[in-house]
């Protein structure tokens, strides 16, 4: 998780296997959001699948409250600008189960490169715009194609949480992530690696 993720050749994009890992992805994905009385899957970065390569998933519908419904696949992302005006939210992530955290981040972001669309994956360069939310699953999944994880951006201790997927409702839902009770001390894997 800590490797930075390669560039996909532009010839390259509608190999089959890269459509392969697409595929692959957003069966993943599928499944993850079908459940609305836990965590659902709003983006998810190939490095997360253990494939070190510039893909990822978002859900350019999602609110941060459980609604889903449009997931798009991002080849060679890379954020152009970001806005100076920061927000905080909640975020989680698939490789790191119960352990959520508030985070700081730009409120909106301009993203360019390949999209391609389910059911048919043909490629289209582009550049779009993102505020609020989606733009905050933008950044997380680009951190992951760079080897970073939210956590590394969480300085206060008391904005990580342990949360249990039963939990997990509550604290999105009902916004409790904003005065959780349940801290969570950063797992040695996850803390900086100090310099020597």
């Amino acid at each position: 998780m800590k490797k930075t993720a390669r560039q996909i050749p532009a010839k390259s994009i509608g190999s089959k296997e890269i459509q392969s890992i697409i595929h692959r992805m957003l069966k993943i994905a599928g499944v993850e959001q079908k459940d609305k009385n836990k965590s659902v899957m709003v983006g998810l970065a190939a490095p997360q699948i253990k494939i070190l390569k510039r893909i990822i998933l978002v859900d350019v519908k999602a609110d941060g409250k459980g609604k889903v419904g449009k997931v798009k696949v991002y080849i060679n992302p890379v954020i152009t600008w970001a806005s100076k005006q920061k927000g905080e939210w909640y975020e989680g992530c698939y490789s790191i189960p119960e352990v959520c955290g508030i985070v700081s981040r730009p409120l909106s972001i301009k993203v360019q490169g390949f999209t391609m669309q389910p059911p048919r994956l043909q490629s289209k360069f582009v550049t779009e715009k993102y505020t609020g939310y989606i733009a905050r699953i933008f950044q997380h999944e680009i951190d992951h194609l760079d080897g970073k994880l939210f956590t590394s951006l969480i300085k206060n201790p008391h904005h990580l949480h342990k949360v249990l997927a039963s939990e997990f409702p509550l604290y999105r839902d009902k916004m409790a992530w904003k005065t959780w009770p349940k801290k969570q001390p950063l797992p040695l894997a996850l803390r900086p690696q100090k310099q020597i």
